[in-house]
């Protein structure tokens, strides 16, 4: 984002409604300008594909394909993710010093490599390293892909942007995940082989395909404020004083990043809010089954109804919340998902239909805030640093998903059995302590500008 000093806007909001029906209805749909990008389109496709392929059956296929136990499997999983998390900080350094673009072939490019070595793996040490390969492209991917979208678009457009990924993300990873599942559950021989090989393909296809560059948004030239458009046709800008990054060639480095109150704020609020993201995956499968006594098919249709909403409501939604500020986006995804903690915290505790209602009704609460908070957190951490530094903010920024990720399991297994009011607390004050620092970095970054 342009710096506030100058008064730049986004593109939308200086020109005004668009001139087109068909641009129009794009608008009002919540999907991106996709011309000239149909490469970026069909990689993205392509890699979500083939990680909802393998993913969900990595740890099944260590099992079926090596003489290791189902705790040798688990323990080098846990080795590999916590020797993966240093690399972090490194893989910014790279997208800054070398592009989103080039990172993200990079990334393609190692995950292949990492899949396919996982077809030698006959050893724990093996398996840590052909993991950690994977994972640290994993790092690479997640500091270079929001980059490379913000260089693509702006303002309102960005957040349609992450919306358009984050739903055909979804679709491809619940259709890649039905075809891995459909093939292990053949009964072939070397089904579990197959899904490896399989795998890595697409994800060598969408290196080439992003070798040769889209439309690039062009630079933002200065200019006065537009003045506000017609009430009859307002023009969005999601962007808040958080989004307004400080101008280009401010930043020192890693120093002047753990020097900024608002991008550490920012860094903490996405810490304690992204505990609520494992209220699908990991919180309701082992409290209703194993806390509640309820069918394990609960669970997982409840798992299918918040990746089908989403995959066809995000662009939707997004496009008619993209006019507020995208902190104020979070903070309503934060009620949200506090009203859904609510009703599994006081209605989940039974056997009847009834508990089958609530948690189907609690399910749809939590997706309406994901879907409110996944395309604003990731325009707001994709625009907060500039863009010389954007890559190594991101780097960090993405490492809160990987403290949720090792302690949410952990305040799950220590908690939810004999202490589930207790559990449901501690969920429901870092949830809200998350959508409160998002307000709290916004009101920091105007008072600093």
């Amino acid at each position: 984002m342009s710096p506030p000093s100058t008064g730049v806007q986004p593109a939308e909001a200086a020109a005004g409604p668009p001139a087109t029906a068909a641009a129009r209805w794009r608008v009002r749909l919540g999907l991106p300008e996709l011309t000239g990008q149909g490469r970026v389109v069909a990689a993205t496709v392509l890699d979500a594909f083939g990680v909802g392929m393998f993913v969900p059956l990595s740890f099944l296929f260590f099992v079926l394909t090596t003489d290791l136990t189902v705790a040798q499997v688990g323990l080098g999983s846990a080795v590999a993710t916590a020797l993966s998390l240093p690399v972090a900080p490194v893989a910014g350094s790279v997208v800054d010093r070398w592009g989103p673009r080039t990172s993200l072939i990079a990334n393609n490019l190692l995950v292949a490599a990492g899949y396919l070595c996982y077809l030698l793996v006959d050893s724990l040490p093996a398996l840590i390293g052909s993991m950690l390969l994977v994972l640290c492209a994993e790092r690479l991917y997640f500091a270079a892909w929001p980059a490379f979208v913000a260089d693509l678009a702006e303002g309102a457009e960005l957040d349609r942007w992450y919306a358009f990924t984050t739903a055909g993300t979804n679709a491809s990873v619940g259709i890649g995940g039905a075809a891995g599942g459909l093939l292990l559950g053949s009964g072939w021989s070397g089904a579990a082989v197959s899904v490896v090989v399989v795998n890595a393909a697409p994800s060598l296809v969408a290196a080439v395909l992003l070798m040769t560059p889209g439309r690039v948004r062009p630079a933002a030239t200065p200019r006065p404020p537009a003045p506000p458009p017609p009430s009859s046709a307002p023009a969005p800008d999601p962007a808040g004083p958080v989004d307004r990054a400080a101008p280009a060639g401010t930043w020192a480095g890693w120093r002047t990043l753990f020097r900024d109150r608002v991008l550490l704020i920012l860094m903490a609020a996405q810490a304690a809010f992204a505990f609520g993201w494992l209220i699908p995956t990991v919180v309701l499968p082992v409290y209703l089954v194993e806390v509640d006594g309820m069918p394990a098919w609960l669970p997982s249709t409840a798992l299918t109804v918040n990746a089908v909403t989403i995959v066809v409501t995000q662009s939707l939604v997004t496009a008619r919340v993209v006019r507020y500020p995208r902190t104020r986006v979070v903070s309503w995804a934060a009620v949200l998902m506090l009203g859904s903690i609510g009703l599994l915290a006081v209605g989940a505790a039974g056997h009847g239909i009834g508990t089958v209602v609530v948690v189907y009704a609690a399910v749809l609460l939590f997706t309406a805030g994901q879907i409110l908070a996944g395309p604003a957190t990731t325009a707001i951490s994709a625009t907060a640093a500039p863009a010389e530094a954007r890559g190594r903010y991101l780097s960090v920024f993405n490492l809160t998903w990987a403290l949720s990720a090792i302690v949410g399991p952990l305040l799950v297994g220590a908690l939810i059995e004999r202490h589930a009011g207790v559990f449901w607390a501690v969920l429901a004050v870092l949830v809200a302590l998350g959508g409160l620092g998002y307000r709290l970095a916004d009101r920091w970054a105007a008072a600093d500008r």
